[in-house]
Protein backbone atom coordinates (compact mmCIF):
# COMPACT_ATOMS: atom_id res chain seq x y z
CA UNK A 1 0.00 0.00 0.00
CA UNK A 2 2.42 2.36 1.04
CA UNK A 3 4.49 1.52 -2.73
CA UNK A 4 1.20 2.39 -4.32
CA UNK A 5 0.34 5.45 -2.35
CA UNK A 6 4.37 6.60 -3.17
CA UNK A 7 3.56 6.15 -6.56
CA UNK A 8 0.47 8.68 -6.59
CA UNK A 9 2.24 11.38 -4.83
CA UNK A 10 5.39 11.36 -7.06
CA UNK A 11 2.54 11.10 -9.72
CA UNK A 12 0.08 14.48 -8.51
CA UNK A 13 3.66 15.98 -8.33
CA UNK A 14 4.56 15.57 -11.52
CA UNK A 15 1.35 16.62 -13.30
CA UNK A 16 1.13 19.25 -10.74
CA UNK A 17 4.79 20.54 -12.11
CA UNK A 18 3.97 20.07 -15.41
CA UNK A 19 0.60 22.46 -15.13
CA UNK A 20 2.02 25.19 -13.07
CA UNK A 21 5.48 25.45 -15.47
CA UNK A 22 5.03 23.79 -18.69
CA UNK A 23 1.71 25.35 -19.90
CA UNK A 24 2.86 28.74 -19.35
CA UNK A 25 5.78 28.31 -21.11
CA UNK A 26 4.45 26.88 -24.15
CA UNK A 27 1.90 30.04 -23.68
CA UNK A 28 4.90 32.61 -23.40
CA UNK A 29 6.35 31.16 -26.89
CA UNK A 30 3.04 30.91 -28.22
CA UNK A 31 2.29 34.40 -27.51
CA UNK A 32 5.77 35.78 -28.19
CA UNK A 33 5.39 34.20 -31.71
CA UNK A 34 2.20 36.11 -32.15
CA UNK A 35 3.65 39.46 -31.13
CA UNK A 36 6.47 39.10 -33.61
CA UNK A 37 4.27 37.77 -36.34
CA UNK A 38 2.25 41.37 -35.98
CA UNK A 39 5.04 43.07 -36.02
CA UNK A 40 5.49 42.12 -39.58
CA UNK A 41 1.77 42.79 -39.87
CA UNK A 42 0.15 39.43 -39.96
CA UNK A 43 -1.76 39.38 -36.92
CA UNK A 44 -3.24 36.36 -36.03
CA UNK A 45 -5.79 36.80 -33.33
CA UNK A 46 -6.14 32.98 -32.53
CA UNK A 47 -2.72 32.34 -31.44
CA UNK A 48 -2.89 35.65 -29.23
CA UNK A 49 -6.05 33.91 -28.11
CA UNK A 50 -4.12 30.03 -27.28
CA UNK A 51 -1.50 32.00 -26.21
CA UNK A 52 -3.77 33.39 -23.23
CA UNK A 53 -5.44 30.10 -22.67
CA UNK A 54 -2.35 28.50 -22.06
CA UNK A 55 -0.77 30.69 -19.54
CA UNK A 56 -3.92 30.96 -17.87
CA UNK A 57 -3.97 26.64 -17.29
CA UNK A 58 -1.17 27.35 -15.38
CA UNK A 59 -3.41 28.40 -12.57
CA UNK A 60 -4.90 24.90 -12.91
CA UNK A 61 -2.57 23.48 -11.26
CA UNK A 62 -3.97 24.72 -7.50
CA UNK A 63 -7.06 22.32 -8.62
CA UNK A 64 -4.24 19.00 -8.36
CA UNK A 65 -5.21 18.05 -5.12
CA UNK A 66 -2.16 17.40 -2.48
CA UNK A 67 -1.45 14.17 -1.74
Amino acid sequence: MTQAGARRSTLLVTVKMALRFGLPLIGLMVFGRAIVLSVGGDIEHGQFALGVLLILAGFISKLVPRS
